[in-house]
């Protein structure tokens, strides 16, 4: 099955990096989370790395939490 390594920005207010790993965990692999500020260091933004099956489902996902800034969609070799 492809998967895709996937790394983008999420901006996202009344949550944690914790709520949103665990909510991707059942969609892909190797999930982190990490807090990421804005350039002038006062938005919620956290950075997102993974694999994945299906990148949309993953886009799905993260928009009940806020708005994805930034994406990169990299296929993986088998």
């Amino acid at each position: 099955m492809q998967k895709f390594a996937l790394e983008f920005i999420l901006h996202a207010q009344g949550t944690t990096g914790e709520a949103i790993q665990s909510s991707l965990a059942e969609f892909g692999d190797e999930v982190k989370v990490e807090d990421c500020l804005d350039s002038n260091g006062s938005a919620k933004n956290f950075k997102v790395n993974m694999l994945a099956v299906d990148p949309m489902v993953i886009f799905d996902v993260c928009s009940q939490f806020g708005r994805i800034k930034s994406a990169k969609i990299d296929e993986q070799k088998s």
